[in-house]
């Protein structure tokens, strides 16, 4: 089996989350609003580490299929940037948006930005525009937005999990997907102009 750059990009990102969990370092990098001004490293390193192995090995999982599933129109450096903007308009969100959230940890919100950036270019670029083409990208985008929507609690609520053991925090995953869809748009806005200047030339 052969990997693409974005598929050995999430193995290296899973794996490397996956030693996050071995190593007791997740108090140091989460998210804590109080801690964010003078440690902001924290904004970005709060994606990796996770509550427990549960959590690790199913983001890890997720995260390296997604990327294979969504390869083809997210090349390796986009779909490092899908994750690093995602993990930063997350952080600023939680920070800005919702105060009464005081940390946070995992990959679950970034991978919704990886997952609605890649359903969102696939949705645009289908060709031809017909229901052959458009009904899976249409039925993971607006499928995943139906979920999102419903899974968000009032306020800064952090629903608890009886599998994860902790409060989930799914403002993450809605910032995260606010975020891969307007990337996602980009992606395929500058791939259109690009196809057209080629057809131009």
């Amino acid at each position: 089996m052969t990997f693409s750059g974005a598929e050995r990009a999430a193995l290296a990102i899973a794996i490397a989350a996956l030693l996050m969990q071995a190593l007791p370092v997740g108090d140091a990098l989460e998210f804590r609003r109080s801690l964010l001004g003078a440690e902001p490293w924290r904004a970005i390193t709060a994606h990796i580490v996770h509550v427990n192995w549960a959590h690790a090995l199913i983001n890890a999982a997720a995260l390296v299929v997604v990327a294979r599933l969504f390869a083809p129109d997210l090349g390796a450096q986009r779909q490092l940037l899908t994750l690093v903007a995602a993990a930063a308009s997350i952080s600023i969100g939680l920070a800005l948006v919702y105060p009464g959230i005081a940390w946070y940890r995992g990959l679950s919100g970034v991978l919704h930005g990886l997952f609605f950036a890649g359903a969102a270019i696939w949705l645009m670029k289908a060709r031809p525009r017909d229901w052959r083409r458009l009904w899976l990208p249409a039925a993971l985008f607006f499928g995943g937005w139906i979920k999102v929507a419903f899974e968000q609690p009032g306020g800064a609520r952090t629903p608890y999990a009886e599998w994860l053991g902790a409060g989930t925090v799914p403002q993450a995953h809605l910032i995260g997907a606010i975020s891969g869809t307007l990337l996602g748009l980009l992606f395929a806005a500058l791939d259109a102009r690009a196809e057209q200047q080629r057809r131009e030339q």
